[in-house]
């Protein structure tokens, strides 16, 4: 008699891209943003706004941005700014700005000047994630486009 074990399959390195890609797709879809033709949305009074701001034959840019208090004036808290490219052929998203940090890089050496993480890239679409799972837990059926 012969025994297999059964192994776990391993989780695709690539899981969280294919996770944000579609819960981005599920809110912009929601709020008009993809067949619409809507430019801009506002959620949640004003605090949440993602703008379109490329549109392709294959690829999205958008710019999404949480405000903490309606004037924007939070002494605390930092808005968080996301800008998201999304590959509407491989089904992924991509983060390709944060919090004003433009180009990252998959690997950084540690330490460096900047004081990025070596994982910085997987670090910032993990929180994509987070920020995302969030969002899916509240109720986007009230918008205001501009």
């Amino acid at each position: 008699m012969t025994h297999i074990l059964a192994r776990a399959k391993p989780i695709n390195p690539m899981w969280y891209f294919e996770r944000n890609f579609n819960a981005l797709m599920k809110i912009l879809s929601r709020c008009g943003l993809i067949e619409d033709g809507l430019e801009r949305i506002s959620l949640s009074g004003n605090l949440i706004e993602i703008n379109l701001l490329e549109r392709s034959r294959y690829t999205l840019l958008v710019a999404i941005r949480q405000r903490f208090t309606k004037s924007g004036n939070s002494r605390l808290l930092n808005d968080i700014q996301f800008k998201v490219r999304l590959y509407l052929d491989a089904k992924l998203a991509e983060v390709v700005s944060y919090q004003g940090h433009n180009a990252l890089q998959p690997r950084y050496p540690y330490p460096n000047q900047q004081m990025y993480y070596p994982d910085e890239k997987r670090q910032v679409n993990l929180v994509l994630y987070d920020w995302l799972l969030n969002c899916s837990q509240q109720d986007f059926n009230e918008f205001v486009s501009a």
